[in-house]
């Protein structure tokens, strides 16, 4: 299912993820009542199903204005990507959660051998080029 379809099937969620901003549109950040801030998706729509997925890359909580504008095609993905970034982390977090995204656990590599990276980097003369600024 596609996220587009996944929020209107979900509104509870769509309203949570508005709600989320705090009434705020995240490109304009003018105040305005959950239930009129719309949820935009970036670029082509990912799919939803997949809990490894952070989904919350592709959304903006908008103001129908904002909205309109982004939809028209006068402002570039790059720059709807930009906004995203700029997303705090708290207001990332909850969106995360309300989708239902689990971050994959980190695995180290298994046979890192630091001793054997300190002496390649030595045998390399990578440390002479950083000292004398090359």
């Amino acid at each position: 299912m596609l996220l587009s379809g996944y929020l209107k099937k979900h509104p509870v969620k769509a309203r949570r993820i508005r709600i989320t901003t705090g009434g705020r549109c995240e490109n304009c950040s003018n105040a305005f009542p959950p239930a009129v801030l719309d949820i935009h998706v970036i670029g082509s729509l990912p799919a939803v199903g997949d809990s490894s997925r952070d989904l919350q890359k592709h959304l903006l909580v908008l103001c129908p204005a904002c909205h309109c504008s982004f939809r028209s095609g006068h402002i570039e993905e790059s720059l709807q990507r930009e906004l995203v970034r700029h997303r705090s982390r708290e207001v990332r977090k909850r969106i995360r959660d309300i989708l239902g995204y689990h971050s994959p656990e980190y695995v180290p590599p298994g046979d890192f051998d630091p001793e054997a990276v300190f002496r390649e980097l030595f045998d390399s003369g990578a440390p002479d080029l950083c000292l004398n600024g090359g």
